[in-house]
């Protein structure tokens, strides 16, 4: 691949909760390498579109490809093994599990344990709570809450 490849393309989107439009007509494309942001004020639509396109909640309109192959309408449960995941903030992790238990649940189908083992080093080196807190709870260290663990279906 080179850096100019889409490996998301969200064309035309919309989404509802019952007659509550909740996205009208979203469009964005996300090339390999880039790091893209959906902004927004609470209740604009972030968390709606990103579970239309990860496939926990069906999309009413619009067309969503990953890798060049339309997903729409697939479940969370055949794109996971793809790599296409929805990583939940804070309150949605499981609570009663330690920050590397919560990990490992995200690398469940991964079968490449060094590997797993090297990006686990990898995610907790950047912060000294983090390392310290890896058989705590998930509310002690700051990154439990980000939705931005890349490794996580590999």
């Amino acid at each position: 691949m080179t850096s100019t490849n889409v490996l998301l393309k969200v064309s035309g989107l919309k989404v509802a909760y019952g007659g509550i439009q909740a996205v009208k007509g979203v469009d964005f494309e996300v090339r390999e390498g880039e790091l893209v942001s959906l902004i927004g004020s609470n209740g604009a639509g972030k968390t709606t579109t990103m579970k239309a396109i990860t496939g926990t909640l069906p999309a009413g309109a619009g067309n969503i490809e990953f890798l060049g192959r339309s997903i729409k309408g697939r479940g969370a449960w055949d794109l996971v093994s793809e790599g296409l995941v929805m990583v939940p903030e804070g309150r949605g992790v499981f609570t009663r599990m330690t920050i590397t238990e919560n990990l490992q649940i995200g690398a469940y189908i991964r079968k490449d344990k060094a590997e797993i083992a090297s990006d686990m080093e990898r995610v907790f080196a950047p912060s000294r709570a983090c390392g310290s807190a890896r058989t705590s709870w998930p509310a002690p260290c700051p990154a439990a809450s980000s939705r931005c663990w890349p490794w996580a279906a590999r």
